[in-house]
């Protein structure tokens, strides 16, 4: 159910503080409608933005934080409304069926969610952002929201205004940042080829078709890190990413990940099958070089077709028309590249995009194939992905819409301690050294970021 409301807020001239006591006075204009919301049901007051007080123009606050330059997404979340551990689709439709939205009807407010690494999946959870600001091309809208309960309505807008001092901006510029003191990489060189040895063997002996195996840096730094400023750091410098922060385990997930796992438009399933990857230099014509060797490469187009097939049968579960092309692109980001196809399809009646990433995750190509002698194996013989290394980020809104990505490229961040993973896909043919390589290459895109390079 929607209530509508004409309220636009003041000339961008107006100061942050200023806006801040506009925003005040229209929430409390919608008192008596915030009060007869049912006890239980979830509520969120949606007001416009003026233009001064667009995200990309000042530095918000938060801790949440999903940037996705290339769609024109921006989102900045603070505190937590509601929590919903485990749900699928229909419980999330039954929460959706009784979910209040007040004030202006241009944005849907939404949820973040989680799920767990690729090694060990199966947990979700979604929460809603007490203060968010949603930001698309032409509009940007501060969401307030809370799952009412016998509170006075008074103390609900008084929680409310708290998490708005936190969102809106207050940072003056951006702290130098730190140096690595420490970096600790585990397994070691030797350990790492040693693994890639048996995992090819293991493919050798018809265990399974493909492994990924992933490594761990923890780093230590001078100063304390700023999730959202790595964040922000990241997006501009792989704009064709989903960069994201999230509160996870005590810290931060932080993450640029060039894979989306499921898209959601309407009926529309887009889902990117990543996988094959080679160094870029910077020099065009020998990128160009290598690209072409990664097409034409049997063993990276053989790698990337597991997962193109695995997607598709994923995706065949829960839509129709499912399509993708013969041929993968190459996918150029500023330090490698990837063989890319787009999988697509329409969903089927009674299911949503949490029934989509349930039934993909883990693709081929953060866990292996086939599923389970792959997972069966890497709890052998790995330590347990933490910071939720080839997990799953992603946000769904009110009307079922949403994105959902890989958690790749990431680091974990807590005060001024830093956890990195990066893996790379075992086939039959694979190389021990060549392998550390692109470990090390994907490793050091965050690893630079921390000092600011």
């Amino acid at each position: 159910m929607t209530h509508s409301i004409a309220f636009r807020l003041a000339p961008p001239q107006e100061s942050a503080a200023e806006i801040g006591c506009k925003l005040e006075a229209a929430i409390v204009a919608l008192r008596d409608d915030i009060a007869a919301v049912e006890p239980g049901c979830l509520v969120s007051v949606c007001l416009a933005l003026p233009a001064k007080m667009r995200p990309r123009d000042g530095a918000w606050g938060g801790d949440s934080r999903w940037l996705a330059p290339s769609d024109g997404m921006l989102l900045h979340g603070a505190g937590v409304a509601a929590r919903l551990e485990d749900v699928d689709s229909n419980r999330f439709r039954a929460e959706c069926a009784r979910w209040v939205q007040l004030g202006d009807e241009i944005a849907s407010p939404l949820f973040f969610f989680t799920m767990s690494a690729a090694t060990r999946p199966g947990h979700s959870s979604l929460w809603l952002p007490r203060a968010l600001v949603r930001d698309r091309p032409g509009v940007a809208t501060i969401i307030l929201s809370a799952r009412r309960d016998e509170s006075p309505v008074a103390e609900m807008i008084r929680r409310w205004l708290d998490e708005l001092r936190r969102l809106l901006p207050a940072r003056d510029g951006e702290p130098e940042p730190g140096r690595v003191l420490q970096v600790v990489a585990t397994p070691d060189d030797g350990e790492w080829c040693a693994r890639v040895r048996a995992a090819t063997a293991a493919i050798a002996g018809g265990e399974f078709a493909k492994v990924v195996l992933a490594r761990r840096l923890r780093a230590s730094l001078s100063v304390d890190i700023d999730a959202n400023q790595l964040a922000d750091r990241l997006a501009t410098d792989h704009p064709e990413c989903c960069v994201f922060s999230l509160p996870h385990a005590g810290g931060h997930v932080v993450a640029a990940s060039p894979e989306r796992l499921a898209v959601k438009r309407g009926t529309q399933v887009v889902s990117h099958a990543l996988a094959g990857t080679a160094a870029r230099c910077g020099v065009p014509d020998k990128d160009a070089a290598v690209a072409a060797m990664l097409l034409s490469s049997l063993k990276e187009r053989r790698e990337h077709s597991v997962v193109v097939e695995a997607i598709a049968a994923g995706l065949a579960q829960v839509c129709d028309a499912v399509a993708h092309a013969r041929i993968p692109v190459v996918m150029r980001l500023r330090r490698v590249q990837h063989l890319w196809t787009s999988v697509s399809g329409r969903l089927r009646p009674g299911f949503g995009l949490l029934d989509v990433v349930a039934r993909l995750h883990p693709t081929p190509a953060v866990l292996g194939f086939p599923r389970q002698a792959a997972m069966d194996w890497l709890r052998r013989v790995e330590a347990p992905r933490d910071g939720l290394y080839t997990g799953v980020a992603g946000w769904i809104d009110r009307n079922g819409d949403g994105d959902a990505v890989m958690v790749l490229r990431s680091a974990h961040v807590e005060g001024r301690d830093a956890t990195l993973w990066a893996g790379a896909g075992i086939m039959a043919e694979s190389d021990p050294d060549a392998e550390l390589a692109e470990t090390d290459l994907k490793l050091t895109t965050m690893l630079d970021l921390l000092e600011g390079k």
